[in-house]
């Protein structure tokens, strides 16, 4: 009567709702110089960090960032891990909540 180690593969270990808020801050970050690249390649970063600090286009720029969670979020909601999932909306709402701040009260 031996007992196998419990072995866990690396998805079942993230299944966490702190991993999935980071996952849900990071993400955004990244598709914020994916979107530089894309279709803001003719500015420098100096001049694109600039029209983003602009009222009225940063909640177009975090609407457009923030995006890139929902596949993420219902690809982990489709493989049951719904902490990740959890963690994934909240750090969506936080951005969500921030674009309303900037875009109603500032």
């Amino acid at each position: 009567m031996t007992e196998e180690p419990n072995k866990q593969n690396l998805l079942e270990k993230a299944d966490q709702t702190l991993f999935g808020f980071i996952l849900g801050l990071i993400l955004p970050m990244l598709m914020f110089f994916a979107y530089k690249e894309i279709k803001f390649d003719y500015l420098s970063w100096n001049e694109y960090i600039v029209s983003a600090r602009d009222l009225a286009v940063l909640p177009s720029f975090i609407k457009v960032c923030v995006f890139i969670n929902l596949p993420i979020f219902f690809l982990f909601n489709l493989l049951k891990k719904f902490l990740l999932c959890k963690g994934i909306f909240i750090a969506s709402i936080l951005y969500i909540a921030a674009m309303f701040i900037v875009k109603y009260l500032v």
